[in-house]
């Protein structure tokens, strides 16, 4: 039997026994929505895959071409039980990322490797149908929440290199993204590099207000150790003093 192995990440490819498959068209699309759907309903995938054409003939086409790919592609597809999904033995990537960061000690130990696999596993780059953009949001908010995660876990455990690490790679995916940003920030505090902290508190604050029109909430100033004075409805911040700072590193923005 075949060892099939699916790509969603960073890449899309179809691989077997080692060596990549080209595929293309309707049928990537077939084991692309299978792999992330399944097990699912025929109706279901052609409703998923071919949304707006007749009910009778999206489900032609897609039993006609799950046969092609039976033949042509065994092991690959499991339609027992009037159900798709991919045969049981098939490897996927996203699936091994999912496993790798409900472990044990995935979030209190996390490894540099997981939280570079987090920072890049971006589903499905550059497929623009709409069902790919609902998952690759749904990938994309897991990333994020795992990663906060980890940062906040290193957090209580004065693990500034790993909280820092963690809260970087959150930000580099949701450049606007508060609640990143300031648990970078109290992880580059934990550090000893207030530069750096103050800085990131700054550029991100300034491209908040170049997108948005807004300032940050008070929960990220605080996470930095500075304070709002408000004269006639503006307003400027002044550093506080080092007792402050060590204070307000532990305070968290918003998402």
């Amino acid at each position: 039997m075949s060892k099939w192995e699916v790509q969603l990440l960073r890449r899309w490819e179809l691989v077997c026994d080692g060596a990549p498959v080209p595929i293309g068209g309707f049928r990537r699309r077939l084991v692309a929505g299978v792999t992330l759907a399944g097990p699912a309903s025929f109706e279901a995938v052609a409703q998923l895959l071919l949304p707006g054409r007749a009910p009778e003939d999206s489900m032609e086409r897609l039993r006609a071409e799950v046969s092609r790919v039976q033949h042509g592609m065994p092991g690959l597809l499991d339609d027992s039980e009037e159900l798709l999904a991919l045969a049981p033995e098939v490897g996927v990537d996203l699936t091994e990322l999912l496993r790798a960061a409900d472990g044990p000690n995935a979030i209190v130990h996390a490894a540099p490797e997981l939280i570079g696999e987090l920072r890049d596993a971006e589903l499905l780059p550059g497929w623009a149908e709409g069902w790919t953009l609902h998952y690759r949001e749904l990938v994309r908010l897991f990333r994020l929440a795992t990663l906060e995660a980890i940062a906040r876990c290193s957090l209580q455990f004065d693990d500034a290199a790993t909280a820092a690490a963690a809260a970087r790679s959150s930000a580099a995916i949701a450049p606007l993204r508060e609640s990143s940003h300031a648990l970078l920030i109290r992880a580059l505090i934990l550090g000893g590099n207030l530069h750096e902290a103050f800085y990131v508190h700054e550029d991100f604050r300034h491209r908040l207000l170049k997108q948005t029109g807004a300032e940050p909430s008070p929960a990220l100033t605080g996470a930095l150790g500075l304070a709002t004075e408000t004269y006639g409805g503006g307003g400027r911040r002044r550093p506080l003093t080092a007792a402050t700072h060590a204070s307000g590193a532990t305070t968290e923005g918003g998402s």
